[in-house]
């Protein structure tokens, strides 16, 4: 589809004096209030994943490769409405703003949502009418999800015009995030507490407070965020969806982004899901219960050490900028990688642990610092298309990193397992050669795609001075 008639193309934007930009630093409290949501944002897109191993297979039956197909359909789903909810996101006007409402109107379903689809009937067969009522409900679920994610990521790209308080924006969401990652760890122990008579019936409770929580949780975002760019938005004229989507992937900030994404995402998921393999078969020799006992310690080691790495790492990267700190980031990342190979050994179990101050600030960093850029490349968007388009940006994003975690966790899970020859039924004692390749890809495939993330951001064109000359020519043209 064409550009619209009121956009001008250019390469280089509109040249002319410069202005510098007014704008009042975003309140404490409207942080807070944008960094309680990204726990409603956490729970809904990863609360059915949490659970629908434990529930849907391990307690009523259905075999893993269904399971697997329910959660491939319901990304499926994804790559159809996270565009179609950014473009209508981007096209609305109303008096409480574009996102807002969403933000709303998602968390509300997203309650009723978890609320019905762990009520599941009796007598359902594993892999008839089960995986039936699974698929249909994780559909619905993941519309709702997608209503409310879409909206609140578009919410944090436009809250700021200012280069270095959209990372400070993050770092409020990254602190938040955390804390949401804690209490998913426990969605099924909680299922199984002595006060229900079964695991269905807590899990039923717990899909229905996991609502109520959302919904909760979602509701500072819609009360006390601020919208920016209002009075653009308002007489911005609609936005024809197949230029959009067209116009978004063609975007170079954006497509640097979208690999760094990928690259990211791909190593990370491959540490999680041979990281239990590896401690099971090669770590513990075998022993199930202490090969999860690691991973767990692991992983509280890595959130402390994640949560307690933001302020340095929002200083740094307003000290020093962006681009340096991502840099940096992936490094820790590579180093990380690298040491796994030696410190996940039988002689000193305790050593890997080692790793994870690596890994979770390098990832943290990562995360923190991706969202903000994102934020920037909106504004280089409207530079060159004279549009605001922060929905469609955070559609796209969100999509890539669903279908690149999809696959990562078949491919790492399932697909390579099943490639080097691994058996679970012969424990320990697997073939000649298995868990060398084991360790080889847990430490070895992350590695390389660190050091290709780390020349992909070479050419990400978005520094401070770029960002600023871009901030001063959007303020003349809005003048």
């Amino acid at each position: 589809m064409d550009k619209p008639e009121n956009v001008e193309s250019n390469e280089t934007g509109p040249r002319g004096e410069r202005i510098e930009a007014s704008h009042e630093p975003i309140p404490r409290s409207e942080l807070l209030a944008y960094g309680s949501g990204v726990a409603a944002f956490d729970m809904a897109i990863n609360g059915m994943k949490t659970l629908a191993g434990p529930i849907f297979n391990i307690t009523l039956g259905m075999s893993t490769t269904l399971v697997g197909h329910a959660l491939v359909i319901m990304r499926m789903w994804d790559a159809f409405t996270d565009p179609l909810m950014g473009w209508l996101s981007d096209n609305t006007k109303s008096r409480w703003g574009r996102r807002r409402p969403y933000v709303f109107l998602g968390s509300a379903l997203c309650a009723v949502a978890y609320a019905l689809i762990f009520h599941v009937p009796n007598g359902l067969s594993p892999n008839g009418s089960l995986f039936t009522y699974f698929v249909l409900g994780s559909v619905g679920l993941y519309t709702c999800v997608t209503v409310l994610s879409v909206s609140y990521n578009a919410l944090g790209f436009e809250m700021s015009p200012d280069y270095h308080e959209r990372t400070v924006i993050f770092a409020y969401r990254a602190a938040f995030a955390q804390l949401s990652k804690v209490l998913l760890l426990y969605l099924y122990f909680f299922c199984q507490l002595d006060v229900f008579v079964d695991t269905m019936t807590g899990v039923r409770w717990v899909g229905l407070g996991l609502g109520i929580l959302i919904f909760l949780l979602a509701m500072p975002s819609v009360l006390f965020v601020r919208e920016g760019h209002a009075e653009k938005a308002a007489k911005q004229e609609k936005i024809p969806i197949g230029w959009a989507i067209k116009t978004t992937m063609k975007t170079q900030p954006f497509l640097v982004l979208a690999g760094l994404v990928i690259v990211a995402i791909f190593g990370s998921n491959f540490h999680l899901a041979l990281g239990p393999y590896v401690n099971i078969y090669h770590v513990a020799a075998g022993d199930t219960k202490f090969g999860a006992e690691l991973q767990g310690i692991g992983g509280v080691v890595g959130t402390a050490t994640a949560f307690a790495s933001i302020p340095l790492l929002t200083w740094f990267s307003m000290r020093f900028g962006k681009i340096r700190t991502v840099n940096i980031c992936l490094w820790f990342i590579l180093i990380g990688s690298i040491l796994k190979w030696f410190t996940y050994t039988p002689s000193m179990p305790y050593l890997q642990l080692v790793v994870q101050p690596f890994l979770r600030i390098g990832e943290t960093g990562f995360w923190l610092l991706i969202g903000s850029m994102k934020a920037d490349v909106c504004d280089w968007d409207e530079w060159k298309t004279g549009y605001r388009r922060e929905g469609m940006y955070g559609a796209a994003a969100g999509w890539v990193q669903k279908l690149t975690q999809s696959l990562t966790f078949a491919f790492g899970s399932g697909y390579v397992l099943s490639i080097i020859g691994f058996d679970a039924t012969k424990g320990a004692v697997q073939d000649p050669g298995v868990v060398e390749w084991m360790r080889i890809l847990f430490a070895g495939l992350p590695s390389i795609l660190a050091v290709g993330g780390i020349f992909l951001l070479k050419t990400y064109p978005i520094d401070e001075e770029k960002a600023a000359e871009i901030s001063r020519d959007l303020e003349e043209q809005r003048a």
